[in-house]
């Protein structure tokens, strides 16, 4: 297997990067507080995996190139449209997308003009990222910063809030699996339902690889390559 691995770091100079949010006891009803590892050297700012790979998804989908999955809401589930053929990041970043079959959450899906261009999904389909990161963290103990500040722009009292902020440079791993990417199974195996049969009838109408001892189709080694390097650019 092949992997491109590499070294993360960011330059935080004057930064809140992933906010905890409003932080009880503290002087105002507002304050917002920074995420930070506290240790007996100091605070260690942090900014969560999930943080990071929602930055990249985004900044990515401004790439007239990228081809970024449609998401849909589901109740209390969303979801993107689990296609990794067609889109870019559902095969880099990986999904899982289980529909339920309650009789109203169908109803619903019909009824939703959004979804005309869904992919119908006929079963569970799962798939693990080959793009992984880690937490990034600060390279050293760091002092946080409690800014004070007023909002006055409007007849009465001034409303007080504060906010937390610090000077890091913060330090993750990532890593890519290239054999993963642009691979997509159909064996029954969580992580590894890439396709269920709509999916794989599709893989057969573009003309991806077909390897049935494995289980598995794939796009061509250009297909592949330009979603390798599109992502890291």
């Amino acid at each position: 297997m092949s992997f491109i691995t590499g070294l993360l770091l960011v330059d935080a100079p004057a930064s809140a990067l992933n906010n905890l949010g409003s932080i009880p006891g503290a002087r105002t009803d507002n304050t917002v507080g920074v995420k930070f590892i506290r240790t007996k050297e100091g605070a260690f700012p942090y900014v969560s995996a999930q943080a990071f790979r929602y930055w990249l998804r985004e900044t990515l989908a401004q790439n007239p190139k990228w081809q970024a999955a449609p998401i849909y809401r589901e109740e209390k589930v969303a979801y993107t449209d689990a296609n990794p053929i067609k889109y870019w990041d559902d095969d880099l970043f990986g999904y899982m997308r289980a529909p339920s079959k309650k009789t109203s959450a169908k109803e619903a899906r019909e009824a939703d003009a959004s979804r005309q261009d869904e992919t119908p999904t006929t079963d569970t389909v799962t798939r693990v990222s080959p793009f992984r990161v880690s937490t990034l963290v600060s390279i050293a103990p760091v002092n946080i910063t409690e800014d004070f500040g007023v909002m006055s722009r409007h007849e009465g009292d001034p409303v007080p809030h504060e906010h937390q902020f610090y000077r890091a440079t913060l330090r993750g791993l990532f890593s890519l699996d290239l054999a993963a990417s642009g691979a997509f199974s159909y064996r029954k195996k969580t992580g590894y339902r890439n396709l269920d049969d709509v999916r794989q009838k599709q893989a057969e109408e573009a003309g991806l690889l077909h390897d049935e001892a494995d289980k598995m189709y794939r796009l061509s080694d250009d297909a592949r390559l330009e979603r390798v390097l599109a992502l890291l650019d």
